[in-house]
């Protein structure tokens, strides 16, 4: 500020080159004048030169995309998972699948799915990683099934349950995969139609025999049910023959395997479409006695346990080879009283541990259940 008022008098007292000399105690009671142009200009000097602008952020490439879709078919589920992204702000179409898709459901139940120029896609105003699940007709035994596919990054199909004889045929455009067990098929990126079909699974003819390959001398059995209605079977079954073979194992239908091992050999089985496990049986080594004996271990879900009294439906792995002896022990709480009924009897000489102890007799081709009765004890 003191640059404009010496600039303002210097303009104004030029023409005074004959005066005494100007001193700051002398301008006090000096007047100036100057043009309103030159005013003008020198006030816009002394103003500080503006700021640049800060650059604006470039908009995303790409507004929306689906970045992942990842199926699964069981022997009557065909169900999807996506992963959709929105990278800009405002109403967003984010193609899911293409013509044909054949959505039965879909979740979350407040999504806006829309069919548009082709497709089915989710309009969305929600920036960020959303999660989509659909679910389609599947393939039946004599009827095919598709897929219609949207671009992804990331594709593929698990499959964890297949009809019993029959493999699962997966088409595109990029060839044909066949899936006789449970696992995984890459889809392609790309998108478009995938077929999907069951076809009978061919099985090489077996040597005739005269009786049954093995049998089960006995088979021990240990059944825990916790408070909140998780389930652990433990059995050991001791098997007897002249060959190796194989011995099939039903078990029950939303039990999940553990482990299973043959004396000292952990085995990495896959139940099938129906639950159901063979286990290799080797051939027996006289120096090892006993030898082909079964250690297995499973898990199950019920529902949790009443506080007063309730009832419970369990089941032992169910099998077509002849069985000398089958020995149940059930565990519940020690809180509550037990009782049973259904296809097995009570021990004869039972151990004196809590629980239930059952035993069944020369059987094949059954499966073991019992409805267990519980009710919490009352003091004495």
């Amino acid at each position: 500020m003191k640059l404009l008022i010496l600039l303002l008098l210097g303009a104004g007292l030029a023409p005074a080159q004959n005066s005494s000399r100007v001193t700051s105690a002398s301008l006090d009671d000096s007047e100036v004048r100057i043009t309103y142009g030159e005013l003008k200009r020198l006030v816009t000097a002394a103003q500080p030169a503006p700021s640049a602008a800060e650059p604006k952020p470039k908009p995303p490439p790409l507004a929306a995309a689906l970045l992942a879709f990842h199926c699964r078919l069981d022997t009557d589920t065909l169900e999807a998972e996506l992963l959709v992204e929105s990278f800009a702000e405002g109403w967003q179409l984010i193609p899911v699948a293409g013509p044909g898709a054949g959505v039965v459901t879909f979740e979350p139940q407040d999504a806006r799915l829309v069919f548009t120029e082709g497709q089915l896609c989710l309009l969305t105003d929600k920036p960020g990683r959303q999660t989509l699940r659909l679910s389609f007709a599947p393939p039946g035994a004599d009827r095919p099934g598709a897929l219609h596919l949207a671009p992804a990054a990331a594709a593929s199909l698990r499959v964890t349950g297949l009809p019993e004889g029959r493999s699962l045929h997966v088409r595109h455009g990029g060839g044909e995969f066949v899936a006789a067990q449970a696992g995984t098929v890459p889809l392609p990126a790309a998108g478009g139609e995938v077929l999907l079909s069951f076809q009978e699974t061919g099985r090489p003819p077996q040597p005739a025999t005269t009786g049954d390959a093995a049998l089960i001398t006995r088979a021990t059995y240990t059944t825990q049910v916790a408070r909140d209605g998780s389930v652990l079977t433990e059995g050991v079954l001791e098997t007897t023959r002249d060959q190796a073979a194989e011995a099939r194992l039903q078990l029950p239908a939303s039990a999940r395997l553990l482990r299973c091992r043959v004396d000292d050999s952990t085995l990495r089985l896959t139940p099938d479409g129906g639950n159901q496990i063979t286990v290799p049986l080797p051939a027996p080594d006289a120096d090892k006695a006993p030898d082909g004996v079964i250690h297995l271990s499973y898990t199950d879900r019920l529902p949790t346990l009443d506080p007063a009294e309730g009832e419970l439906e369990l089941a032992l792995p169910g099998t077509p080879l002849f069985a000398r002896q089958i020995e149940w022990n059930i565990l519940l709480p020690a809180a509550y009283e037990l009782s049973f009924s259904g296809s097995m009897d009570a021990a004869d000489d039972p151990p004196k541990t809590p629980g239930l102890h059952l035993r069944q007799s020369f059987c094949r081709d059954q499966q073991p259940q019992v409805r267990v009765t519980y009710r919490k004890r009352t003091s004495l």
